[in-house]
C-alpha cells in the first residue's frame, strides 16, 4: 500500500513539473521583441517600364537650405534606383526658371512633377503662378495648408510639425496626463497653439512660459512654486521661533510638462525639472524642426522623456546602404521618401494602396490620400524605445 501511494506521489510531482514547464514555455512564446526603429524599402516589385521617364522638381533657389537638402535626398534615392536600371531624367526648376517660363508648364506624357512648396518658394511666386503649378500631375510637398490657393491636381504630401505635436498631445491625454505646464522658446513661439490643442483634448493648462537665456532652473522653480514652499517654511519657523528643517515641495496640481523647444534646450530643462522635485512628472517633447541639432547616441539628459520625430533623425537602423554619418536633415528625409512615392504612385500594383516605413515616418496611401506619421519614442537608460507611429 505504501509503495502504491509513493508511486502516486511521484506521478503527481512529475505532472506538476510538466505543467510548470508547459506554462513557462507558453509564457516565453507569448513574449515579443520590442519593435526596432527602422527605415525600410517597400516590399514591392516595380515595373520600371511603367514609371515616369522625366521628373521635374520645382523649388525656390540653390541658396535655400531646406530646398538643397530636399534635393539631396531625392538625388540619393535616384542613384539607388539607377543601379537597379531605373534612370529617369531629373530636371530641377528654380523659381527664376518658372518665372522666365511665365509659369506656363505643360503636362507632357510620362512626365511627373514634384512641387516643393516651402515658405521660400511661396514668397517668390505669385498667386496666379502657384495656381498654374497646382494643376500639374505629380506630388505637392506641403508644410502649411494655408499656402494652397485652389484645388490641386497634385497629390498632397503633408510634412507638418503641427501634426506631430497634435499626435503627441493626443497620446499624452491617452496616457492619463491632464494638468499641464507648456513651455516653448524664442524660436518655436507656439505655446498658445499647443494650449488650444490641449484644451480641445479636454486637458487643463495650469501654466505656460517661454524658456530663454538658459535660466531653466529658475524658470521651473517659479512654475512649480518651489520658492513659495520655502517662504511658507520660513514663516512657520519665525512663528514658532524655532529653526525648521524642511524640503521644499512642488505644487501638486500638475502631472505633465509639454515642451516645444530645441533639443539643447530640452536637455537643459529635463535635469532642471528633476532638480526642482519634478521627477515624477510626465514630459512630452516636440523638438524644433528649424534647428540643425543632432540626437546623441546616449541621451541621458532626456531620460524619461516621450518625444516625436522622424526615424531618420532618431538614428534609425536600415538595411538600405545609406551613409548614416552624413549631415542629418528632415528635408533630406522628406526628399528621399518623395522619390520613393513617385515610384509607388505610378507603379501599377501599388498606385492605389501602400504602406511603408520611410525616413520621414510611416507613409501610407488610402482612398487617394497620402498620410505621414512621425515616430513616438521614450528615452530609457539613454536609448530610444519604440512606442508607435
Amino acid at each position: 500500500m505504501l509503495s502504491y501511494i509513493s508511486q502516486l506521489f511521484l506521478i503527481l510531482i512529475n505532472l506538476l513539473v510538466l505543467a510548470s514547464c508547459a506554462s513557462n514555455f507558453l509564457f516565453q512564446t507569448q513574449e515579443t521583441e520590442e519593435e526596432p526603429i527602422s527605415v525600410e524599402k517597400p516590399e514591392i516589385s516595380y515595373e520600371f517600364k511603367a514609371l515616369p521617364r522625366k521628373i521635374n522638381i520645382i523649388y525656390s533657389n540653390s541658396k535655400d537650405y531646406e530646398a538643397r537638402n530636399f534635393i539631396r535626398g531625392i538625388s540619393v534615392n535616384h542613384f539607388y534606383y539607377k543601379n537597379l536600371k531605373y534612370n529617369p531624367e531629373l530636371n530641377f526648376l528654380d523659381s527664376k526658371s518658372i518665372k522666365e517660363a511665365k509659369c506656363s508648364i505643360r503636362n507632357y506624357p510620362r512626365t511627373y512633377f514634384v512641387l516643393f512648396l516651402n515658405s521660400e518658394l511661396h514668397q517668390q511666386l505669385s498667386e496666379n503662378c502657384l495656381d498654374n503649378l497646382l494643376k500639374l500631375k505629380g506630388i505637392l510637398v506641403l508644410s502649411n495648408e494655408n499656402w494652397m490657393l485652389s484645388d490641386s491636381s497634385l497629390i498632397k504630401f503633408k510634412v507638418d510639425r503641427k501634426e506631430d505635436y497634435l499626435d503627441l498631445l493626443y497620446y499624452a491625454r491617452n496616457q492619463g496626463s491632464l494638468n499641464a505646464i507648456i513651455i516653448d522658446d524664442e524660436k518655436t513661439k507656439d505655446r498658445d497653439r499647443l494650449s488650444q490643442i490641449w484644451k480641445n483634448l479636454d486637458g487643463r493648462i495650469i501654466k505656460s512660459a517661454k524658456s530663454e537665456n538658459n535660466q531653466n532652473e529658475k524658470l521651473l522653480s517659479d512654475l512649480l512654486l518651489i520658492e513659495n514652499s520655502r517662504i511658507r517654511a520660513l514663516k512657520l519657523s519665525r512663528a514658532l521661533s524655532l529653526p525648521i528643517e524642511s524640503t521644499p515641495r512642488r505644487r501638486r496640481d500638475i502631472d505633465s510638462l509639454i515642451l516645444s523647444v530645441s533639443l539643447s534646450r530640452a536637455r537643459s530643462l529635463k535635469p532642471a525639472l528633476e532638480f526642482n522635485f519634478g521627477e515624477s512628472l510626465s514630459v512630452y517633447l516636440s523638438p524644433d524642426w528649424r534647428e540643425t541639432e543632432y540626437y546623441e547616441d546616449k541621451e541621458m539628459d532626456l531620460e524619461g522623456v516621450t518625444l516625436i520625430d522622424m526615424p531618420w533623425m532618431l538614428n534609425a537602423s536600415s538595411d538600405i546602404e545609406i551613409d548614416m554619418q552624413r549631415n542629418r536633415s528632415r528635408n533630406y528625409a522628406t526628399g528621399y521618401d518623395v522619390y520613393e512615392l513617385i515610384l509607388l504612385l505610378n507603379n501599377p500594383s501599388s498606385k492605389k494602396n501602400f504602406t511603408f516605413k520611410g525616413m520621414s515616418g510611416k507613409i501610407s496611401l488610402k482612398a487617394g490620400k497620402l498620410k505621414r506619421q512621425s515616430l513616438k519614442v521614450e528615452v530609457k537608460r539613454g536609448e530610444y524605445k519604440f512606442i508607435g507611429y
